[in-house]
């Protein structure tokens, strides 16, 4: 199977938007479409702005959010990625040691010039490339 790497403002936007195109990719995700390679430090910010007071979200639905996360899909990604915002070097770090796919609402983040040989998608762009 292959593992992708989602970025947090993807998850938020699926728990946050029933039936939107980032609901419908962590659905297909779900359905085992692919699966997910994560870290622990990926683990850490998703959970932590999943419980920011502005999304509403309780613990015990941030939990069923992440229980997608499974034990399978953990990388421990390189060291020496760069990026303008460095809590991001994680996600790509992460698509490095997977199947080199990293899904985003905000490309922006990962300038072409950092990604290597790291394909950046958007939501609808992972959805089409799914055949969903």
């Amino acid at each position: 199977m292959k593992l992708w790497v989602i970025d947090t403002n993807v998850l938020v936007s699926a728990a946050l938007t029933r039936g939107g195109v980032c609901d419908r990719l962590m659905r297909a995700a779900q359905e085992g479409r692919f699966g997910l390679a994560w870290n622990a430090a990926m683990l850490r910010e998703y959970r932590d702005v999943l419980l920011r007071p502005k999304f509403g979200l309780n613990v015990r639905v941030v939990t069923e959010v992440l229980a997608i996360f499974r034990l399978d899909g953990y990388r421990e990604g390189e060291a020496g990625v760069t990026l303008p915002d460095p809590d991001d070097a994680p996600f790509l770090a992460v698509a490095l040691m997977a199947d080199r796919v990293l899904v985003t609402g905000n490309t922006r983040h990962f300038p072409e010039k950092s990604r290597g040989e790291v394909e950046v998608l958007t939501p609808a762009e992972a959805l089409v490339r799914l055949g969903v």
